[in-house]
């Protein structure tokens, strides 16, 4: 169910129409605060629950298939539309490791990124956020979603610099050649710090 709700979202997007009924996108509500990134756009607090939640999932459950049968990223925001309600950006197709995201839409109010992990490689550390990731919402001072190869889904959070397991291994689909002996270090809550003295360390 919830890859067939993905798969029409995105099929929407595509064709540049509203989202239709039934896509997990909440009511119109009141955003709270906004701020402006640094390039001029608006946006809007994050929580990880409700309809924000559910949306995202629905979006990487989807993605993760074809993040595995191509061996790339593949990227994306949240926002607020015009009328309120919590929608997804287009999709872009990245990399092996990395995934450059798509232009914002003029009217809307940013909450987060999302993107896949690709495919399971013994040559990444794939199963939690990097410093990079978290830069990169950072600078746009928004969350962000990461789905793993394992199947993690983890929430960085901009505001503490942490990241943390939303649900663990296997919530979400999980690469058939993932192995879980590979996953290194990984604990349900990290900070930036965490991750910087990992990847030094993984560096040597």
């Amino acid at each position: 169910m919830i890859r067939g709700l993905a798969a029409l979202a995105l099929a929407v997007l595509a064709a540049c129409a509203a989202p239709p009924p039934g896509l997990p996108t909440g009511p119109t509500v009141a955003m709270g605060p906004r701020t402006l990134t640094s390039r001029g756009i608006p946006t809007a607090p994050s929580s990880p629950t409700g309809a924000e939640r559910a949306l995202v999932t629905a979006i990487l459950s989807d993605l993760q298939h074809r993040s595995f049968e191509e061996g790339r990223e593949f990227c994306g925001y949240v926002g607020y539309d015009r009328s309120g309600r919590l929608v997804p950006t287009r999709i872009h197709r990245g990399h092996e490791s990395s995934c450059p995201l798509p232009p914002v839409p003029a009217d809307m109010v940013l909450v987060a990124s999302f993107h896949t992990h690709g495919r399971y490689s013994p040559w990444y550390a794939s199963e939690w956020p990097t410093t990079q990731d978290m830069d990169t919402d950072a600078a746009d001072g928004i969350a962000g979603y990461i789905a793993t190869p394992g199947g993690r889904l983890w929430y960085v959070d901009t505001r503490s610099m942490t990241v943390r397991q939303i649900c663990g291994r296997g919530c979400l689909p999980q690469d058939p050649a993932y192995r879980p002996e590979d996953d290194g270090p990984l604990r349900p809550v990290m900070t930036y710090e965490d991750l910087r003295r990992w990847e030094a360390g993984a560096a040597h």
